[in-house]
């Protein structure tokens, strides 16, 4: 299966990878992002920061295939930061060139999370939604292959968290 993939940062390709160990892709950060240390506020609650990692790309995914995202299983422990909403789901809708894959974190210490650090996982599979005809060609696919781009030919969602919110 080949996927189309754009990338926001040009000298540093987070291209996703699985390593000989793994089984899931490996993503990378695309932009150095820093977390001040938790604090205790006016009421005395301790307030943890938190912060959207820049994963670097945007990817077309097929109709009926999505992407499940989550922590490497080292990254609360080497970096003290969790994923917020674990584990992270990215839809075949969500395919537009501005429609760039992040990482949303909470902070349980002062930490800085530098640009090509491995800090995240992702998996692909058929959606609940796809169609027989999608899950029976997954049975057969052997390689994913991801193929570089300028521009993704879908229409933007609207960005990270762009479902309009809660009824």
């Amino acid at each position: 299966m080949k996927l189309k993939i754009k990338y926001k940062v040009k000298d540093l390709e987070c291209a996703p990878f699985i390593n000989e160990q793994g089984e899931w892709f490996d993503l990378t950060v695309a932009e150095s992002s820093i977390f001040p240390a938790p604090y205790v506020d006016s009421t005395g609650k301790v307030q943890f920061r938190q912060n959207l990692i820049d994963l670097g790309i945007a990817m077309e995914l097929p109709k009926g295939i999505e992407a499940i995202i989550a922590s490497r299983s080292s990254t609360y422990y080497k970096r003290g930061i969790l994923q917020t909403n674990p584990p992270g789901v990215v839809d075949s809708t969500y395919s537009g060139n501005d429609d760039w894959w992040k990482f949303p974190a909470i902070a349980y210490k002062a930490v800085t999370i530098a640009k090509g650090e491995r800090i995240c996982q992702f998996r692909l599979q058929p959606s609940q939604r796809a169609s027989i005809w999608t899950k029976i060609k997954w049975l057969f696919i052997s390689k994913i292959e991801f193929v570089k781009v300028t521009s993704l030919d879908k229409p933007n969602r609207g960005g990270f968290g762009s479902t309009k919110g809660y009824k």
